[in-house]
């Protein structure tokens, strides 16, 4: 911070960059939040299919999931409007695919059910971890925008899981598949915690990274003088 003449404090440096982050993440995280709070009141209302979806991980219009693709897009044009963009396109999105892959790569040894539970989780944490530092590495900022939206619009969902599992809700957040009764708190830390907090967050940043990538070698051709 600096203190300029009339005693006016004005951010700079690292100071006015993350301000300038937390208000570019602010309204997407809000939306996503909001959408959380909907889905909630529409499962405990019986709205219809495919608005929402009681089912284990059941897919609906009304999720987070489905605004990841948007919010990226948003993300890497408002990066590239203050310009910060990665230095080698093509490797970013490269980077990107090999991120993805290692993700799909991890869920199917997760699933496959040829190991033990233990050396599945282990490799799934490990080749989605990899896939994360991908995007790290390639395009800094970018990764660090999807991070903190991830965890913006997730938290707020495992918040809602809690409650549901202790409400018996009978919604998908609480909702826990052919998992085996082991109590509450090993059900939701292992069953809903971990892999919203996690998993979905490893799915936010790798997914948000390719699509972003992606849009802007499209806007490359389109608008080259623009970027």
């Amino acid at each position: 911070m600096s203190i300029q003449s009339g005693g006016v404090v004005r951010a700079t440096g690292a100071s006015a960059h993350a301000d300038s982050g937390v208000r570019i993440v602010l309204w997407p995280a809000g939306i996503a939040i909001a959408v959380t709070l909907l889905r909630t009141v529409g499962e405990l209302s019986g709205w219809p299919k495919p608005l929402v979806n009681s089912a284990p991980c059941g897919k609906a219009i009304l999720g987070v999931t489905c605004l990841v693709p948007l919010v990226a897009i948003n993300f890497a044009f408002k990066l590239v409007g203050v310009h910060d963009r990665p230095k080698q396109l093509r490797f970013t999105f490269v980077a990107a695919l090999v991120g993805l892959a290692l993700k799909l790569a991890a869920t199917y040894l997760l699933e496959s059910g040829k190991y033990s539970y233990g050396i599945r989780i282990s490799g799934d944490f490990i080749l989605t971890a990899v896939g994360m530092a991908l995007a790290a590495l390639t395009w800094p900022a970018f990764f660090k925008l999807l991070l903190v939206y991830g965890y913006a619009s997730r938290i707020p969902v495992a918040i809602v899981q809690w409650l549901a599992l202790r409400g018996h809700w009978g919604t998908h957040y609480d909702a826990s598949g052919n998992f085996p009764p082991i109590g509450f708190w090993p059900t939701y830390i292992h069953v809903l915690l971990v892999p919203k907090i996690f998993f979905m967050e490893a799915y936010t940043v790798i997914v948000g990274a390719l699509v972003g990538t992606a849009a802007m070698a499209v806007l490359e051709r389109v608008k080259p003088k623009w970027i």
